[in-house]
């Protein structure tokens, strides 16, 4: 459907009905190249680790803050100041995957977990993967970090998740960009860059 007569187009609405999240080492081999962001279907190396479910309401949410801006002598004048980008997903499993993440660490031979108290000191490629009805996808790759993760409160009956925070990090391995995003678009199709 194209645009109607008052410029509205409704398939150009995003409306997510699924998605995953993964992330490997900070390898130059774990890059999804650019040619193939788009494919379909999207081929994951073999070390890429899935983060599982969401909670119904914990789909990613990006964020974008900007530092403060350099102001000049004469008014009207402004330098923005330097952004981060971060994303939030609230993850449903307690997976192998997700504990690894979160933690910094793997069980020892009896199954425990020696926690610390501070976020673990890990970067990773992170692979972010909305769908959208009409089929229509979304996918962002590039270094993150985790920097907060905040438990959900134990409620009997409820999906209990964890509210994970993936600040993006500027990176050479995708050109110095906090992270590449291909789409909405459908995979497999080429993407038109002048609509």
């Amino acid at each position: 459907m194209a645009a109607d007569n008052q410029g509205n187009d409704l398939e150009a609405v995003g409306v997510p009905i699924t998605g995953m999240a993964a992330y490997a080492p900070v390898d130059a081999e774990n890059v999804i190249a650019k040619a193939e962001l788009g494919a379909s279907p999207l081929v994951l190396p073999a070390v890429y680790k899935r983060l599982g479910l969401y909670k119904v309401d914990g789909g990613p949410a990006p964020a974008r803050e900007s530092g403060d801006p350099i102001e000049f002598f004469q008014k009207g004048y402004t330098l923005a100041g330097d952004g981060t980008r971060s994303v939030v997903i609230n993850l449903a499993e307690q997976n192998a995957a997700v504990q690894q993440l979160i933690e910094g660490a793997e069980p020892d031979e009896n199954g425990v977990i020696e926690v610390s108290s501070s976020l673990p000191d890990n970067r990773f490629i992170l692979l972010v993967v909305t769908k959208y009805r009409g089929g229509k996808e979304k996918r962002q790759i590039g270094v993150a970090s985790v920097t907060a993760v905040e438990a959900d409160q134990q409620t009997r009956g409820e999906v209990e998740g964890q509210a994970v925070t993936f600040t993006w990090q500027e990176d050479d391995l995708f050109n110095g960009a906090p992270f590449w995003q291909w789409g909405p678009a459908a995979p497999g199709e080429s993407v038109d860059a002048d609509a």
